[in-house]
């Protein structure tokens, strides 16, 4: 029987030829004329003797070994020749694939063919939180504790919680085609980690309506067009914000977001009104870029978007200099709702004007876009706010 004592007095020690010493079981240890200590294992397959090479003393300890030909032992029972089965472990190992490996397996499988329209978002906040800790470890070494260590250096936000359900998509993706063998966050709940979205119930009164249009007329172009079309269109920030030329037909007065650049992945035509409308022109008449706002990237000279957390930043630069309570600029796309509501118009109106899919059935029998009533409910909603305002909302 070995021992450790035994293996530590043989180690490092010459001899004059190969020596062989017995465990039981099979387990055995090589001791070589120049002192290195190896364990083996011996066994018979299909009547014939046969033999693997474990490791060297220390590195692999008796204890492992042990361990390791039990393993075979079980293999063996199970009529499998551990040779055969150590290849495919090699294999898998090989072939195991590394975190950041796996994303883009997620992205490249799934993201891309189902057109998921979140794909550069998703990827930014995976390398700036996510590939620098742990993107060249294989998944499959991972455990729930590396990853709640990365989560915790996120603090207990939003992002967090929003990571964990990224990551918990793309790896529940990849264990279900079978390039990794496990899900090391599958049992994590958002509430391990993050924090959910704060649910948001303001919206804008009448007389906040009023004194932000009044304040409008004093800020640079970019901060009107952008605030006026949020509250006469109720449509998202960014697609304000991204919004092309060619997304616009200003003779038929309305606008198509292209599936690429929409948040549910599905192109969405709007009506515009002659507001809008008449505002773009405007506008159009103005600008020398594809884009309706941009700004120059300063070290390529290229228009681009403005930027996400700039633009956010203009509800909190309005109530700034006119003391309204804190609101933000989606707030007024649940202003836009809630008014059309309370003024008569059809809730799948107003689904349609604010860019939502249709729920249940009608999402896949009912295609019609509703485009009349659309013109119609924004024509309502453009009078009542010239009333809330006071005056003409396109200036002659």
């Amino acid at each position: 029987m070995l021992t450790d004592t035994k293996l530590r007095k043989s180690l490092g020690k010459r001899r004059e030829k190969v020596e062989i010493l017995s465990d039981a079981h099979g387990l055995n240890v090589r001791l070589s004329a120049a002192g290195a200590v190896t364990f083996f294992y011996r066994y018979r397959w299909a009547g014939k003797p046969a033999q693997i090479t474990l490791g060297e003393y220390p590195a692999l300890s008796l204890s492992d070994a042990r361990d390791r030909r039990q393993l075979f032992r079980k293999w063996l029972t199970e009529g499998v020749d551990p040779r055969q089965q150590i290849k495919i472990e090699k294999k898998n190992k090989t072939e195991a694939l590394t975190v950041d490996e796996a994303y883009c397996y997620w992205e490249e499988y799934y993201c891309r063919p189902e057109g998921l329209v979140g794909l550069s978002s998703n990827r930014k906040c995976y390398e700036k939180h996510i590939k620098p800790a742990l993107g060249n470890v294989v998944v499959d070494q991972t455990d729930k504790g590396n990853w709640i260590s990365v989560f915790d250096t996120m603090g207990r936000t939003v992002m967090a919680g929003e990571m964990l359900s990224i990551m918990k998509r793309a790896f529940r993706f990849c264990s279900n085609r079978g390039v990794i063998s496990n899900n090391p966050l599958e049992s994590l709940r958002r509430s391990d980690v993050g924090t959910s979205p704060a649910y948001q119930d303001r919206k804008l009164s009448d007389s906040e309506i009023k004194i932000i249009w009044e304040e409008l007329d004093t800020l640079p172009l970019p901060k009107q067009i952008i605030v006026r079309f949020l509250l006469l269109t109720g449509c998202r920030t960014a697609e304000i914000r991204k919004a092309r030329w060619e997304w616009f037909d200003l003779k038929e007065k309305t606008w198509t977001v292209p599936a690429e650049e929409y948040k549910t992945g599905k192109t969405i035509r709007r009506a515009l009104g002659d507001v809008p409308a008449s505002m773009m022109k405007s506008l159009k008449e103005l600008t020398g870029s594809d884009l309706v706002l941009s700004k120059l990237n300063s070290r390529t000279r290229i228009p681009q978007p403005l930027n996400q957390a700039q633009v956010s930043e203009y509800a909190q630069f309005i109530s700034n200099r006119t003391g309204l309570a804190h609101w933000t600029l989606h707030d007024m796309r649940r202003t836009v709702a809630t008014r059309l509501s309370e003024l008569g118009a059809p809730p799948h109106v107003i689904e349609k004007l604010l860019g939502h899919q249709m729920g249940g059935v009608m999402a896949r029998y009912n295609l019609h876009d509703y485009i009349d009533d659309q013109r119609h409910w924004l024509k309502v909603w453009h009078d009542h706010l010239e009333k809330v305002v006071g005056r003409p909302l396109i200036k002659s």
